[in-house]
């Protein structure tokens, strides 16, 4: 079983994980791409059992392109974006890779949405890949 601990830039908000990724993806969405300010956003999906998390976030929500409702958490002491949840998958957190303090066992199963992923953001063309989010 992984245990794995990460934070925000400051530190204000820490996180502990006791337990196996989900799954892990990489997506190019419009939205992802904003959230992040590059080309894509990576992270790692966990049950929300498994993660505890100090510290207060600030949380932003708005609505997938199913219809879904999206929220987000970040610091708001440095603004790090750190975890999101999804209405379809109560239960479940995503958490970004960058956040770990040691995120080299972090290895996407799939990159989303490259139907909007910039030219001049590169991916590793042997990951399964998906024009928009595949169906469940």
């Amino acid at each position: 079983m992984m245990k794995l601990t990460g934070s925000c830039h400051c530190g204000a908000i820490t996180f502990a994980v006791d337990g196996e990724p989900v799954r892990m993806a990489q997506c190019h969405c419009n939205a992802c791409r904003r959230i992040t300010g590059t080309g894509h956003n990576v992270q790692a999906f966990f049950k929300r059992d498994d993660v505890n998390i100090s510290g207060n976030t600030r949380t932003h929500q708005s609505t997938s392109d199913s219809g879904n409702i999206r929220t987000r958490h970040f610091c708001p002491e440095c603004g790090s974006r750190l975890f999101s949840e999804n209405s379809a998958t109560p239960g479940g957190i995503g958490i970004a890779a960058g956040s770990f303090d040691d995120s080299s066992w972090f290895q996407p199963q799939a990159i989303l949405y490259i139907s909007e992923r910039p030219k001049w953001d590169t991916m590793d063309e042997n990951i399964r890949s998906f024009e928009k989010m595949p169906p469940a």
